[in-house]
């Protein structure tokens, strides 16, 4: 596997003009803005660093707007939001596009007319969860407690097999769902001891997740895709590319299923691997914009 053709530094100058019309930036929570644990302190180098708060702050004083996108619930990622200063968030992985700290939401459901039931609640009443539950005994369970609170999207972790899960939805009617796997996440619950890794994934509706978030989100601020930057840590987050016009993969991504994220790079001509990992990527690739909009 040669990824060093992919590194950030190999590409500086084709960086540099991919970044000039840049004014928001769509990142990942968990894995890329935040370190280990969460905090946007801790860094895998086992200490603390404020290189990727010093970012946040040059990221605002060039009037860029930072847009989390996560999985996390809007309460969840309001309170992030707060906390670094933040004004708007796309929650429930894309089902939710909000504004203003929730002064406006607007849902993103492709197909999904607004009742007065939740789109969780139609999630629920149509027994897909539970469909799921029994297929995959011991293999699939809800993510508690991250699965409480929730408006949109009913999620899980385990190891399951995608394609046949969303087949299995398809087959019992509920082909206005599909299940998304949000990547790898820390090993916990009652699942099976034998599971090599364990995924978070996500029951929603068909059309809806992180991609076509971003795409409304843009839609409503009247921007183009050359207008938008996006990171992630994952071979799932590599999907926002096609979205955004240039995108940065933390290096932590190669961790795991590197191959596979190889070979979705060489299918890309605007992604680009930071050296480093998690929060310090976010942090070195939020310095290269503020290099290309100081020049």
């Amino acid at each position: 596997m040669n990824i060093k053709p992919y590194y950030l530094h190999h590409n500086q100058s084709k960086i540099a003009g991919l970044l000039e019309k840049v004014k928001v930036i769509y990142t990942d929570v968990d894995g890329t803005l935040l370190g280990p644990d969460g905090s946007i302190f801790s860094t895998t180098k086992n200490r603390e660093s404020l290189y990727p708060a010093k970012a946040l702050i040059k990221l605002k004083q060039l009037g860029v707007d930072v847009v989390m996108v996560s999985g996390r619930s809007k309460r969840q990622l309001f309170g992030d939001a707060r906390l670094l200063g933040f004004k708007n968030y796309i929650a429930e992985l894309g089902c939710q596009v909000v504004h203003n700290l929730g002064r406006e939401v607007h849902l993103n459901a492709p197909g999904i007319t607004e009742n007065k039931s939740s789109i969780y609640t139609r999630i629920e009443e149509s027994g897909a969860p539970y469909l799921l539950i029994d297929e995959y005994k011991g293999y699939f369970e809800y993510h508690t407690p991250w699965s409480k609170g929730r408006q949109c999207t009913h999620v899980f972790r385990g190891l399951i097999d995608l394609e046949e899960a969303n087949h299995l939805l398809e087959k019992n009617g509920l082909d206005w769902l599909q299940v998304i796997d949000n990547g790898i996440i820390k090993r916990t619950g009652r699942l099976k001891k034998d599971i090599a890794e364990i995924h978070a994934y996500h029951i929603l509706p068909k059309g809806a997740g992180k991609e076509s978030g971003v795409r409304l989100d843009l839609k409503l601020r009247g921007c183009s895709k050359e207008e938008a930057m996006g990171l992630g840590d994952s071979l799932a987050d590599l999907g926002l590319a096609k979205e955004v016009g240039i995108f940065f993969l933390m290096s932590n991504a190669l961790s795991k299923h590197s191959q596979e994220v190889l070979e979705k790079l060489k299918q890309t001509d605007n992604a680009f691997v930071t050296p480093l990992a998690m929060n310090l990527g976010f942090a070195q690739a939020a310095f290269e914009l503020v290099k290309a909009k100081s020049e």
